[in-house]
């Protein structure tokens, strides 16, 4: 768990590994993190991740109480359902991912899992990817419910939340995700069979994440 010390720091420089990575799109996005304390240290409203600084950050409590800071972005109660939801999740970032968003539009697909897997190696590394509409986001248990078996929810009109362990774990569930999303457009017009929802179960209980 992070202590207050560089927490700010490590954000900005996640910040801007999410922007060269692409998953910055205008003035939407979010990071956060826990301090020992369990307080929560967040981005404020209408920032590009590539811009942070050291004082674009704010520290409320798992309540929503703020501690310092600016209020931050209404989304920041997404954030804070899923730090009280599953205490494994110190760290998370709300993005506009540069693959997964070219697929949201795509008709058919499986709200359970957005991103079906390829090949049994894709679902041990890469976990079922839920997709909610946003009036069943903030403000509701659903997301909640859904941090609770899983590191990653697609909010629609909002973007990818994704939950770590730390910042790291959080950066490597994203770029697990994109190449899963980036393998899945390049074999749209190919005759493959993406495994079922059974067989990705099945796969998961026998190799735990």
């Amino acid at each position: 768990m992070f202590g207050q010390g560089d927490l700010r720091n490590k954000l900005v420089n996640y910040g801007r590994k999410l922007f060269l990575q692409g998953h910055d799109v205008g003035e939407r996005g979010n990071l956060s993190a826990q301090m020992e304390d369990g307080t929560v240290v967040i981005t404020t409203k209408g920032l590009r991740m590539g811009k942070l600084g050291r004082e674009h950050f704010s520290v409320v409590s798992l309540k929503g109480d703020l501690i310092s800071g600016d209020l931050p972005e209404w989304e920041f109660q997404h954030h804070l359902d899923i730090y009280n939801a599953n205490p494994k999740h110190k760290a998370i970032f709300t993005i506009t991912p540069k693959h997964i968003s070219k697929l949201i539009s795509e008709e058919n697909l499986n709200n359970e899992n957005v991103l079906p897997a390829l090949s049994p190696i894709v679902a041990m590394r890469t976990t079922t990817l839920p997709k909610i509409p946003l009036f069943r986001s903030s403000g509701s248990r659903f997301l909640a419910e859904k941090a609770k078996s899983h590191h990653a929810v697609l909010i629609d009109n909002i973007g990818l939340v994704v939950m770590g362990e730390d910042l790291e774990d959080a950066l490597c569930n994203v770029e697990e995700l994109e190449e899963t999303a980036a393998l899945r457009m390049q074999a749209a017009n190919d005759n493959f069979r993406y495994l079922s929802n059974e067989e990705i179960a099945e796969i998961n209980a026998v190799f735990a994440h």
